[in-house]
């Protein structure tokens, strides 16, 4: 991609993730978006042909956080949930996580777009759960699905649910429990 292009892209999304932010999902449409940016109609279905492309590039701004690995089991499970943390309480995560769930509660054509971005932000734990039961740091019956629920459930029902701003300490504490339950 041409590097005015890139430029033209980059606005875009700059664009919509403000309308994101700032009025909520269904303000993210092409025509809204190329407003805001000072770009054309066209130019817009050019980079994202429909409505979800769209709205899945504007929210990959909004991804989970990823970490650089150690080798020591509980300090990469500590980086990763604390990395969570902050972009809950510090990023627009919180807020891309409530309205997309509420969104595809109530819009079917939204659920595999939420189910992709929640898949994709889950892979660097349930990787790094998968490599700890293979090489045998982690018991070989665990449920890694439901063990990636265990780690990052209090954080995101602290947050989202609760609407708390996660103390540091909560990544511990997770992290002690689920290790002392599964070492």
């Amino acid at each position: 991609m041409d590097r005015r292009a890139e430029r033209t892209r980059g606005s875009a999304l700059e664009a919509a993730t403000r309308l994101l932010l700032e009025q909520g999902l269904d303000a993210v449409t092409h025509q809204r978006v190329a407003a805001e940016a000072g770009v054309g109609r066209r130019t817009m279905y050019r980079h994202w042909p429909d409505p979800e492309s769209l709205l899945e590039a504007t929210l990959a701004g909004a991804e989970y956080p990823v970490t650089h690995r150690t080798g020591d089991l509980r300090t990469d499970l500590r980086a990763h949930l604390e990395a969570l943390r902050r972009a809950l309480v510090e990023g627009p995560l919180r807020y891309v996580v409530l309205a997309l769930n509420e969104r595809a509660a109530v819009r079917p054509e939204l659920r595999p777009l939420r189910d992709r971005l929640t898949e994709g932000g889950c892979r660097p734990l349930t990787v790094l759960l998968e490599e700890a039961v293979r090489d045998g740091r982690l018991p070989d019956d665990l449920d890694v699905d439901a063990a990636v629920a265990a780690l990052e459930g209090p954080v995101f029902y602290r947050s989202l649910v609760r609407g708390e701003a996660v103390p540091p300490a909560v990544v511990d504490q997770v992290v002690d429990d689920a290790l002392g339950r599964w070492t």
